[in-house]
């Protein structure tokens, strides 16, 4: 066993990473298999399967950065380009279907894309703090401004039933990083003030499942997880974060947080950077559990939908490549759900 894990964990983690999940897991440890198809030329990781590749073809001298990515209930794609200041809509082959621009949303700078009720999108304008609220064919439903907010970042739904909005902490919540919102747009409350020092350069990244948020910052070396029905707030360490401040940046692994994506129940997918430039990936139960630490990967995931990831690859000078993976246990034969 010892040696199938060695073999799962990402270089530059090692045996530190190994006997953190040993030591996490205990008897209800489960292990992970490398499953990735055939006819793809990397592995993304242990426990990913490569179910398939969409080109995301952009239109003539376009070119498409994306910064968030959602699959709506209908099966288009839906993107926020930052870059291009303007949200993208995707057929599932990859056929660009049209282009929401600042006139046709009100937002300066889509940065974040949440859905809403199963057939609504709910978009952050991370210049100006607002929120749209478009149904699938992109006809803006409501739109409201996030007085609380600075420099917003992403907006998460809580069951359809509440909008959580990250900023930077130096809006007018209190000093907090995470705003509390109905889907309406009526304020509830903040909370999450870790860290507030001017020089920190990092940000905060959050994860949905059902009530459940998952937080986390870039500068900081735990999650913490708020029940927001229960009321209650429990934390857990990241495992990569402490070994990348006990190793340092002379051992080549900065370990800077990059994302949160969770699926419906588990497991919590965290994404890191080495200072090679490509991503190292963490799993976690939604306890806190260790599943899987340091899966290397080329690949950036942007986002998450029911058992499936999404990551993004792009050549100089090519269109830009979505790529969808299914996460799965050994033995059971399928995705976790």
């Amino acid at each position: 066993m010892r040696r199938s894990c060695d073999r799962r964990l990402g270089e530059g983690v090692g045996g530190l990473a190994d006997r953190a999940n040993e030591r996490g897991s205990g008897a209800r440890r489960t292990r992970w298999a490398a499953r990735v198809g055939p006819t793809v030329k990397f592995a993304f990781g242990a426990g990913f399967t490569s179910v398939r590749t969409i080109p995301l073809r952009a239109g003539r001298s376009e070119r498409l950065t994306v910064t968030d990515v959602l699959a709506a209930a209908s099966g288009r794609l839906w993107i926020a380009d930052a870059v291009a200041k303007a949200l993208k809509i995707y057929s599932p082959q990859g056929w660009c279907l049209g282009t929401l621009d600042r006139e046709a949303t009100g937002l300066r700078r889509p940065v974040s894309l949440a859905p809403l009720h199963g057939r609504w999108i709910a978009a952050l304008d991370g210049l100006l703090p607002a929120v749209a609220v478009l149904d699938e064919a992109g006809r803006p439903l409501r739109r409201f401004r996030l007085h609380e907010v600075d420099r917003p970042v992403q907006v998460c739904s809580l069951n359809d039933r509440k909008l959580a909005v990250l900023g930077s902490g130096w809006g007018r919540g209190s000093g907090k990083l995470v705003h509390l919102y109905t889907t309406g747009g009526e304020y509830i409350e903040s909370f999450f003030g870790e860290p507030r020092e001017p020089q920190c350069d990092g940000r905060a990244y959050a994860a949905t499942m059902g009530e459940m948020l998952y937080l986390a910052h870039s500068r900081t070396d735990s999650f913490a997880v708020y029940d927001l029905d229960a009321g209650a707030v429990l934390s857990f360490p990241s495992v990569t974060a402490r070994i990348a401040a006990r190793a340092g940046r002379d051992a080549g692994f900065a370990g800077d947080l990059r994302g949160l994506f969770a699926m419906r129940c588990g497991p919590l997918l965290a994404a890191y950077t080495r200072d090679a430039g490509d991503y190292l990936y963490d799993l976690y139960a939604a306890d806190g559990t260790p599943i899987a630490l340091g899966l290397p990967s080329g690949e950036r995931v942007v986002g998450v939908e029911g058992p499936f990831f999404y990551s993004v690859h792009g050549a100089p000078g090519g269109d830009t490549t979505l790529r969808v993976w299914k996460l799965g246990l050994e033995g059971d034969g399928g995705a976790l759900g």
